[in-house]
């Protein structure tokens, strides 16, 4: 019983590894996605930086060409916004992935270390009758000894 209850004890260990390197990633990922997030942040405040720069009214007049390189400079801008959506929206599903696996681990954590608690209730059970009947043979040898020491009364 020992035996079986050493294996699973080291096929719990791989399994709690597991779900460390698991959670080790899911910190990763959720990481990356607020460095996302803080860049989108800069990006739309940059973009609203360069609004206003285009739409008020400038103490010098704009040649067309400057107008055509300010309104390149915004459309720039909300391409980046665009790509940090989609990095975003990919760095969310990889999470949501991760998250469910997290999920299994974990329930395959929680089932070993139920199992392994019966085995050993188990033993403990089976360490106890063992013990009882040891100490009822003792008992017996004694009572027998009395009883024939006093004449097989």
């Amino acid at each position: 019983m020992q035996g079986k209850i050493l294996t699973f004890n080291r096929i719990l260990k791989i399994r709690e590894d597991l779900r460390r390197d698991e959670q080790a990633i899911l910190a990763s990922e959720r990481n990356e996605e607020q460095q996302v997030l803080n860049h989108l942040d800069e990006l739309a405040n940059e973009k609203q930086k360069a609004m206003l720069d285009f739409s008020k009214p400038g103490e010098k007049a704009l040649s067309s060409s400057e107008l055509w390189f300010q309104r390149q400079f915004i459309s720039a801008i909300d391409s980046d916004i665009q790509r940090g959506n989609n990095s975003l929206n990919d760095v969310r599903t990889r999470i949501a992935g991760t998250e469910a696996r997290l999920v299994e681990r974990h329930k395959d954590v929680k089932i070993m270390e139920t199992y392994i608690g019966k085995l050993k209730e188990a033993d403990f059970k089976e360490r106890l009758g063992i013990e009882q009947n040891e100490l009822d043979d003792i008992a017996t040898m004694q009572f027998s000894r009395v009883r024939f020491n006093q004449g097989g009364k």
